[in-house]
């Protein structure tokens, strides 16, 4: 076992190793893109700083609170955006054969999937995310302790992997249908709204849909509630930073299931 774990590493590594040259290999494109990219995320924090400022709090959030939450949240994106970019484009995939290649090769074929690309914009998405995390922090006057971080921490990875799973369920769709892109944008905006902002603003069908059929809310707006002493939407029976990392667990782990179903509808590329 632990030579086959090992095997599965030196192939992730070499796999990235790979990815990265070639996206090393134009260097203005990616330079647009440290541009884009952060002017992307600043201008929304800064479209809520807006907001509240001429309005009001967002159900008792201030611009601290929001920053937290807001920050906590582009992190996660960013880890999903750098790992598993291609769960984003499955049709694609699907359509041209490519998983051809993978059922020939004795690995496992959503790791060849996700290795195939290691995303050099995702690790740019990062960077204003945890900018605007830490002002969050220190706004809010959160202390890092170590069982604070390691809360954090369990609260990204598990955010990750909701994430993740999110779009291997809608991705996997594809496998009947050939083409669902407008799905996976539709979802790119339901994570985007549906974890920069609190959960509490949306009406109650919005936030129990968030909670316990896709559990997006526990990305960042249930632990952001627990780290900063707000009130959630529901009453959770464990900590909401625990109850995400076993959320992301167990839905990353029931999408692999529904990846597997799918697989066995692929029907090449037909050429």
């Amino acid at each position: 076992m632990f030579k086959n774990v090992k095997h599965y590493i030196s192939v992730g590594l070499y796999r990235a190793k790979l990815s990265l040259q070639g996206q090393m290999e134009y260097p203005l494109f990616l330079v647009s893109w440290m541009i884009m990219v952060p002017l992307q995320w600043f201008a929304g924090i800064f479209m809520l700083r807006l907001l509240v400022h001429r309005f009001h709090e967002l159900q008792g959030w201030g611009f601290p609170q929001l920053a937290f939450l807001y920050g906590l949240s582009v992190i996660s994106h960013g880890l999903m955006v750098t790992f598993f970019i291609r769960t984003w484009h499955m049709e694609s995939m699907i359509i041209h054969g490519e998983f051809d290649r993978m059922f020939l090769q004795p690995l496992n074929i959503f790791f060849q999937m996700t290795v195939h690309n290691i995303n050099l914009i995702g690790v740019i998405d990062i960077i204003p995310g945890l900018i605007i995390f830490i002002y969050g922090c220190r706004s809010v006057s959160y202390e890092f302790s170590f069982k604070n971080i390691l809360s954090i921490i369990m609260v990204i990875i598990g955010g990750v992997l909701i994430r993740t799973a999110f779009y291997v369920f809608v991705g996997t769709i594809s496998f009947w249908t050939k083409k669902n892109y407008a799905l996976i944008d539709m979802g790119i905006k339901l994570m985007q709204y549906g974890t920069t902002y609190p959960l509490s603003i949306y009406p109650y069908f919005i936030q129990t849909l968030f909670t316990f059929l896709i559990p997006i809310g526990f990305i960042s707006f249930y632990p952001a509630s627990e780290f900063l002493g707000m009130r959630g939407s529901f009453n959770l029976p464990l900590k909401p930073s625990l109850l995400t990392l076993l959320i992301g667990i167990t839905f990353f782990a029931a999408s692999q299931i529904f990846f597997k179903i799918g697989l066995k509808s692929y029907e090449s590329s037909g050429s």
